[in-house]
């Protein structure tokens, strides 16, 4: 079926960024800034797969590729439907993409009753060290051509700059480009990401059907009753965050680092306690609750607030 998506967003993931149709959303998604793979699917079947990993050596960028499509091909086995492929592709047009990466795009395409097609690009970049493997897969029958290359000349390997983004499930953040992912969490009606930079660590919760999490109490009430065993001192600052009735607080936080769960009756085992800024808000325009905390040797609640200002939340 061809359909042409009106509405385009940005999925940002370990520095890795692009423009994608805004109804594909994560299918699957593994590893680390070092090495991973991201899937994104839409109603009917898989839509881009993404695979990332650190170069290897001076392996040419054609064998590379090779070993990638011999993988894809290899899978059809004997019995399966044959593979052409293309290869050589000027997919990336952009000049500012191909000025520190040797790329190739190219193109499969499987014969038989059901065909199956992508357009795809393998690069190595100077500037990160990584090697991209990026494909768009679609129906045999799809005229994808054009969605493809819009997709693949938005893809971009690092941050440009000392931000970089963070963008997941309608959830838009920018963090310094130090900050490393370490955990998260997906969940239905929940998103939770935490990241760390030395001995800071940053913590961003996103809840949906927010009007559900207040229980008919006023937002001060219920972040009073969540997280208020933390916060020593706390304001209202309605208007604050996006316009939005927030919370700003300072107090400290048990450092996940330090708990243990045995024989936590010794001393030395005893869960220890960081300086915490936090500051929440309620978006009445999306239905949705955020909650940023970070954990730090100093208080630093001003620093909170410039990257509080950075989410976009609806």
């Amino acid at each position: 079926m061809n359909r042409v998506a009106s509405k385009w967003a940005v999925t940002g993931w370990h520095h890795l960024s692009f423009e994608r149709p805004e109804d594909w959303s994560i299918g699957a998604v593994t590893g680390d800034h070092s090495s991973g793979y991201l899937r994104l699917d839409d109603t009917e079947m898989p839509r881009f797969e993404l695979r990332w990993e650190r170069t290897r050596g001076r392996e040419p960028v054609d064998q590379v590729v090779s070993r990638y499509l011999k993988n894809i091909t290899g899978k059809a086995g004997k019995k399966g439907p044959p593979v052409k492929v293309r290869r050589d592709l000027g997919l990336i047009k952009a000049e500012s993409a191909l000025a520190d990466r040797t790329v190739e795009g190219f193109h499969w395409r499987t014969e038989g009753p059901d065909p199956l097609q992508a357009y795809g690009c393998l690069w190595m970049c100077e500037t990160c060290g990584r090697t991209v493997f990026a494909q768009v897969l679609g129906r045999g029958g799809e005229s994808m051509m054009t969605r493809a290359s819009r997709l693949l000349n938005t893809l971009d390997d690092h941050a440009r700059g000392d931000n970089a983004t963070w963008a997941v499930y309608g959830l838009h953040i920018e963090l310094p480009s130090d900050y490393a992912l370490v955990q998260h969490s997906f969940l239905t009606g929940r998103i939770e990401l935490t990241f760390q930079l030395g001995s800071a660590r940053l913590e961003l919760v996103r809840m949906s059907l927010a009007e559900m999490h207040l229980e008919n109490r006023t937002f001060p009430d219920w972040f009073q009753a969540t997280y208020g065993n933390e916060i020593d001192h706390w304001t209202d600052g309605a208007g604050s965050y996006h316009g939005h009735p927030s919370i700003r607080g300072t107090g400290e936080g048990v450092d996940p680092e330090t708990v243990h769960t045995r024989m936590t009756w010794l001393p030395w085992r005893r869960s220890r306690k960081k300086p915490l800024s936090c500051c929440s808000w309620h978006c009445i325009d999306g239905n949705k609750i955020f909650v940023l905390r970070h954990l730090d040797e100093k208080l630093r609640p001003d620093y909170l607030d410039g990257i509080a200002g950075t989410v976009i939340c609806h």
